[in-house]
């Protein structure tokens, strides 16, 4: 999946929809909710976790997820509870507020879905085939939608779509929402939102940064910015700082010439403007902004490791890297993508999962690797944490 998505870049025709998995082995005669169901945030001491498991013990693919505990204060147990979906290699599962229900991207496209009742899993669907090809979900506010990224050219189907959620889990397509060119970061802001792809409805040219008015019937952008300056990079993680006021957009480009970096953009009410780019961070890809805003996390994939910038809101260039986090033990190890739960951040790298902790004023503290097993069977995918 990640390859697919650098091929998009100069082959648009690469991953064309037909790759898309022919059916849904899931709930078929579940009569699906077309207008969602909304639901509420819930306070709870222990988190679920859920990992992919793309590889079995032979190093083929594997359709296995499992559930792990993950306490306020760090600690990961293993209840051994493990499902099937679809194949997942890496990414993000989107969970709705109540952490009841989640959403991951699959390799072939389509999204896996699941129900989570304490420590057990329903599959919903294993694999919707829905009218997109999926690449990240974006989960809003009331839970009763999802947001779908097509990270592909417009000719190829390109844009964001909507699923709806009903009360049971299942999913209706939508369908396309409005196109975009490459969309690979989407986040909310109450009536806003902030979009990084090449393109966007009116958008202007060389624009890869993008404010759109979330309240219309068919989202609009406000305003636009050229984070990097040129035409280069593939995006790999993005994140929206807790307070709002910047966005930071990681390049992951293998084929320009032009080392790896992160791209800030400030945000001013209606508008956008270039704030810095910082260079080289190798790899990009994924990117969490701290909850107590001073600092953000860069999990750089071929590097392996975890970058640290600190954040300073008023500042004319608002990030410094600061360097490489202080691990506690070993330098993570293939290391994928990272989400925040609460003052956590949880990433999934080589069989296991990395815990790090943010208590603000600049503190960062790595609490580690929580081991998953050995061999090709304990190695990780995709990711994601009940809110």
């Amino acid at each position: 999946m990640r390859m697919c998505l650098l091929l998009l870049a100069f082959l648009p025709a690469a991953c064309g929809d037909d790759a898309a998995s022919p059916g849904d082995a899931g709930l078929a005669d579940a009569a699906p909710d077309a207008a969602g169901c909304p639901r509420a945030p819930v306070d709870r001491d222990v988190r679920k976790v859920v990992v992919s498991h793309p590889y079995d013990e032979a190093g083929d693919p594997s359709n296995r997820y499992r559930i792990l505990d993950l306490a306020a204060d760090g600690a990961v147990t293993d209840p051994a509870v493990t499902f099937e979906l679809g194949r997942s290699t890496i990414g993000e599962i989107a969970f709705t507020p109540d952490g009841e229900v989640g959403l991951v991207p699959q390799e072939d496209g389509t999204l896996g879905v699941f129900r989570l009742d304490g420590d057990t899993p329903a599959v919903v669907h294993s694999r919707f085939e829905g009218s997109f090809y999926a690449a990240r979900v974006v989960m809003a506010p009331a839970g009763d939608l999802a947001y779908v990224l097509d990270s592909q050219w417009r000719e190829n189907g390109g844009g964001v779509y909507r699923v709806a959620i009903g009360c049971d889990g299942t999913l209706t397509d939508l369908g396309l929402w409005f196109p975009s060119k490459l969309p690979a970061g989407l986040h909310l802001a109450g009536d806003r939102a902030l979009l990084a792809a090449a393109d966007v409805g009116a958008s202007t040219a060389g624009d890869d940064a993008h404010l759109l008015d979330w309240s219309l019937a068919v989202p609009a952008p406000v305003a636009g910015a050229d984070a990097f300056g040129d035409d280069d990079a593939i995006v790999g993680g993005t994140a929206l700082g807790h307070d709002g006021a910047h966005l930071l957009i990681g390049d992951t480009s293998g084929f320009s010439g032009v080392p790896n970096r992160v791209a800030v953009v400030a945000i001013d009410v209606e508008e956008l403007a270039p704030a810095q780019v910082i260079s080289p961070i190798e790899d990009p890809l994924s990117i969490v902004a701290s909850p107590h805003d001073d600092v953000a996390l860069v999990v750089s994939g071929f590097g392996d490791a975890v970058f640290v910038l600190d954040y300073a809101a008023d500042a004319a260039t608002p990030y410094t890297l600061r360097g490489e986090l202080a691990y506690a033990g070993a330098a993570p190890q293939l290391p994928g993508h990272a989400v925040l739960a609460g003052d956590l951040v949880v990433l999934a790298e080589n069989q296991g999962v990395r815990r790090i902790r943010l208590d603000g004023g600049g503190t960062v503290t790595d609490l580690g690797l929580a081991p998953l097993g050995d061999g090709l069977a304990a190695i990780t995918g995709a990711i994601g944490v009940q809110p």
